[in-house]
């Protein structure tokens, strides 16, 4: 695992990247540090919500892909918190929910989760052109 801070672009924001390898165990290890980090920052309102949201797109990554390693990106921003998964699948975007999967589906609960609990979850492109699943949390408390 190699952890790094990212610099600002543009705005009072302190940005950190996790890259991860993609094994079982990536959604708790990144879901913790996530947290902590949030917390260390005085923004303990929102540390259960974003515990959540982070072990469900970090899963997702897991789950999908075959990729060797999952990189996090996490900015803290004056007003929120934005978290986003890259998976490097090519070409792949998840298709977001826009409402609750059927009881007897056998998936499709993640990312509807993380759409309630977070303020926006969005579906992008990083710098280097690759698919990349992303959500932000204000710090006014969990949506």
């Amino acid at each position: 695992m190699s952890i790094s801070a990212l610099p600002a672009q543009h705005s009072p924001s302190v940005s950190y990247r996790f890259v991860v390898p993609r094994t079982a165990t990536a959604p708790r290890i990144v879901r913790d540090l996530v947290a902590t980090l949030v917390a260390l920052y005085g923004h303990e309102d929102i540390v259960e919500h974003l515990k959540v949201c982070v072990s469900e797109v970090v899963t997702n990554a897991y789950q999908h892909t075959r990729t060797a390693q999952i990189t996090v990106d996490v900015s803290l921003g004056t007003d929120n918190v934005t978290v986003w998964v890259d998976d490097g699948r090519p070409g792949w975007l998840p298709r977001v929910p826009r409402s609750e999967p059927p009881w007897h589906d056998e998936s499709g609960r993640g990312l509807y989760l993380v759409s309630r609990m977070s303020d926006a979850l969005n579906v992008g492109v990083s710098h280097e052109g690759a698919p990349r699943l992303g959500f932000s949390i204000g710090y006014e408390g969990a949506a």
